[in-house]
């Protein structure tokens, strides 16, 4: 059973209240359903309102790198998966390019090289068109990886992470574009004589991404988040299951030495999974899932500093948890999923982050075996919650279902089906350009 929590009829009103207090005397008036990381930007139809869900994933059957999405914002998802790229691959990892579009980095089977991938920019049509690889290379020595993750750094650049077969700890960059001069002509007010000017523009760089970077250290898993000040953090957990952290110093990182140094921050427990997530007031808060299969949790205090609270507890699980997801609301506050060793996933909402108020674990819905769950959210800013089920054949099936309303307690009870067996393994990204 999950803690006791107060009825969720009282925790909203309270925050209302709290969101008003707060956007008194700011100068601009809150927006209604618009989440507080989004307010500054124009009024209108926000970026993800014109989104919709895709999952990337790798078949197992025949490794293909494939994909399917929901066929407009807030709609049906599409009935088949349909290939991204020829050939078979082993791992991927997904996010999105500077301008929105879906970019994967994957290895292909029997190469430790690694290819780019990015949706085209033409998307006229029904069917999804995707650039040919682009190889990216591989770290020296490495013959196969543990985890690859990506993050979009300050300039919107795509940077990539990940541990080799040795635990080795590797990173990659988009190289930023260069300033170049070019002479063009113009005519002056008040003349008609035309002059020749030199200005600066940028342009591509020559070579369009660095050089393999080893970072100090060795883990078995990374992940990379972008904070909201624009400066990556990296999260790893070793073979002997201890937990650490480190972040770009510089928000324009080139080096090795433009990242702060590992720091140790399990405090003597044993993790095994971590979800990180940018809150609403601007902190980094990661959640890890304790071996004894407990959520805990610590942020940035303040927001952007390398200071970070003590261990806390979200609310107590009595049934141990073996796995962890966690998103964003509709109204910019943090939602955990878990499922625990009887396969019950529940969900604990984010009150306030202020205060750290808690819904307490509540049960929504169950599997019949042992799944791993993602979650991201739709263009209406409901979430969607995704279980990649494992199967006794030894591939994974996937199913979905979303939340009845932004900041609902309620979510569908009937699974949408995606695939039934057949993954090996997916990616959740919010594809920000699809087809017309």
């Amino acid at each position: 059973m999950a803690n006791k929590a107060a009825p969720k009829s009282e925790a909203p009103s309270a925050k209302a209240a709290r969101q008003a207090k707060n956007s008194a005397g700011t100068g601009r008036p809150r927006r209604p359903g618009v989440p507080p990381v989004y307010q500054h930007m124009p009024t209108g139809a926000s970026f993800f309102e014109l989104s919709r869900l895709m999952v990337i994933g790798i078949d197992s059957a025949a490794g293909r790198l494939i994909q399917t999405a929901q066929m407009s914002p807030n709609g049906p998802w599409a009935l088949d998966w349909s290939p991204i790229a020829p050939g078979s691959f082993v791992i991927m990892t997904a996010g999105l390019t500077k301008d929105g579009r879906v970019a994967i980095v994957a290895q292909q089977s029997g190469s430790p090289n690694l290819s780019f991938i990015t949706e085209d920019a033409n998307q006229v049509g029904s069917v999804e068109k995707w650039n040919p690889p682009v190889s990216i290379g591989a770290p020296p020595g490495a013959t196969s990886y543990q985890k690859l993750s990506m993050a979009r750094d300050a300039d919107g650049r795509i940077e990539v992470f990940l541990t080799d077969n040795q635990g080795r700890i590797w990173w990659i960059y988009q190289n930023p574009d260069v300033i170049v001069q070019k002479q063009v002509t113009i005519t002056p007010p008040g003349t008609s004589t035309p002059i020749t000017v030199t200005v600066d523009e940028l342009a591509p760089p020559a070579k369009p991404w660095s050089d393999w970077i080893q970072l100090t250290g060795q883990l078995v898993a990374i992940t990379a988040i972008r904070q909201a000040d624009g400066r990556i953090a990296l999260f790893g957990i070793n073979s002997a299951l201890h937990l650490y952290r480190c972040q770009q110093a510089a928000a324009q990182a080139r080096t090795v030495a433009d990242w702060t140094p590992w720091v140790q921050i399990d405090a003597g427990y044993p993790f095994t999974e971590m979800a990180p997530v940018v809150g609403p007031l601007g902190a980094t808060n990661l959640f890890a899932m304790t071996q004894q299969g407990q959520v805990l949790h610590t942020k940035q205090q303040p927001a952007g500093s390398d200071n970070w609270t003590v261990w806390a507890t979200p609310g107590y699980s009595r049934v141990p948890k073996n796995t962890l997801g966690a998103g964003i609301q509709g109204d910019g506050d943090i939602m955990l999923v878990a499922s625990d060793q009887q396969h019950v996933h529940s969900f604990n909402a984010q009150y306030d982050a202020a205060t750290q108020n808690w819904s307490g674990w509540r049960d929504f819905n169950f599997s019949t075996a042992p799944a791993q769950l993602s979650l991201d959210y739709n263009a209406d800013g409901r979430l969607a919650l995704f279980s990649l089920l494992q199967l006794n054949n030894g591939t994974n099936g996937l199913w979905t279902l979303n939340q009845m309303a932004i900041d609902s307690s309620e979510w569908e009870v009937g699974w949408t089906t995606l695939a039934v067996s057949n993954l090996k393994q997916i990616a959740v990204v919010r594809d920000l350009t699809p087809p017309v």
